[in-house]
């Protein structure tokens, strides 16, 4: 079973940011309060990560329990642990600098220096993302149309986690979750701001082949942050009463 996309118009970004944090916010308290730990698959893309930093301050004002939440990553760059180019290092530092997060409850992404190569890395990952559910992938539309690790014409997006050599743009060699995965989570959000991705997100809600954006669907919901630029394509119905 999957979920219809909607998409949830914003005036701006900021306002995109802040709503997506308040959403976030109140899902892991309702998950929380029903005795789970909400497993989450995090982008490492800005505009997700700005809803992360949005997110460290929101949560320390309410009942949010961080060591109850695990950390999962939809994609990440095959390097080192402490490379730059990682998206774990980088949400980890902001996260764990104001939280406090359960060691035991963080999974990143395997890299280079446990895995000979993004193949194998990807294996490893998709045996451990086996033993779990996912409530949650947050994914950003970037302006090359991707989502996660997975392009436009990428031939292998259906699998459930893939090891890429030849990425078109960031690093070439990764490790992203694939469709078969993000798939399966009981939620899926997608942010998408400004112009330049308009056509994007168009070709996305009209099911565009070429697009992975397109085939991305939670089990129970699948809503889509989008302000104002990068709305203005889709059909918009207006009820007065």
């Amino acid at each position: 079973m999957v979920s219809t996309p909607r998409a949830m118009r914003l005036p701006d970004r900021h306002q995109l940011i802040t709503d997506a944090t308040d959403q976030l916010v109140q899902r892991l308290i309702d998950w929380q309060r029903d005795g789970g730990v909400p497993q989450i698959a995090l982008s490492g893309d800005p505009l997700a990560y700005d809803v992360l930093a949005a997110l460290t301050t929101r949560a320390a004002e309410t009942e949010v329990d961080p060591r109850r939440v695990g950390l999962w990553w939809t994609d990440d760059a095959f390097a080192p642990t402490h490379s730059p180019e990682r998206h774990s290092l980088k949400a980890l530092s902001l996260l764990g600098g104001s939280l406090p997060l359960n060691p035991s409850q963080i999974h990143p992404v395997p890299s280079s220096e446990a895995y000979s190569d993004p193949e194998a890395a990807a294996h490893a990952y998709a045996q451990d993302l086996a033993q779990v559910q996912l409530d949650l992938c947050l994914l950003e539309l970037g302006s090359a149309g991707q989502i996660a690790g997975l392009f436009p014409g990428q031939r292998d997006v259906n699998d459930w986690v893939i090891g890429v050599t030849d990425a078109p743009s960031g690093p070439a060699e990764r490790v992203t979750l694939g469709l078969s995965t993000l798939n399966t989570a009981r939620e899926v959000w997608v942010f998408a701001s400004g112009s330049r991705v308009a056509g994007l997100v168009t070709a996305s809600f009209a099911g565009a082949p070429s697009l992975p954006s397109s085939r991305v669907h939670g089990r129970e919901r699948t809503w889509w942050f989008v302000d104002t630029p990068a709305a203005a394509l889709l059909p918009c119905h207006r009820c007065w009463l």
